[in-house]
């Protein structure tokens, strides 16, 4: 009887693992490339060429363009790290700066002072350009 039980648990423990989505497998994984994303480390990201839009990770492709993975909150935008991601340029003399509690971007001119997190870098139109890979995260 004690052998049907634990031949039955068995089968019922490799079903069950083998029936979870592949992304949910990779959620240990702490690499810094842009593969492995579990959902604990950033089920969304936020292009920086588009920022006004929270955008949800296709594990199956690569993000192109610099990006910031997070979650939605009651707070607005939460960076999983306190790094961009991604690859492309950043500006130089970056003093605008874009905002994820509203995912809004603020000129420096506009003279109001930043409230982490947010990222230094340059407006252009309605699209940022990083000038730093670090999030102002206090």
């Amino acid at each position: 009887m004690m052998k049907n039980i634990a031949a039955s648990l068995a089968l019922l423990l490799t079903v069950a693992c083998s029936s979870l989505p592949s992304h949910q497998s990779q959620a240990s994984s702490s690499g810094s490339g842009s593969s492995g994303f579990g959902a604990a480390e950033g089920a969304s990201y936020v292009l920086l060429s588009s920022p006004n839009q929270i955008r949800e990770m296709d594990y199956a492709s690569s993000v192109n363009g610099l990006y910031v993975r997070g979650t939605l909150t009651s707070r607005g935008f939460a960076p999983a790290t306190a790094k961009v991601e991604g690859s492309g340029s950043l500006c130089t003399g970056g003093t605008d700066w874009l905002s994820f509690s509203d995912l809004s971007v603020h000129k420096a001119s506009d003279g109001k002072t930043p409230a982490a997190p947010y990222l230094l870098g340059c407006a252009k139109g309605s699209s940022f350009v990083p000038a730093t890979r670090d999030i102002v995260t206090q």
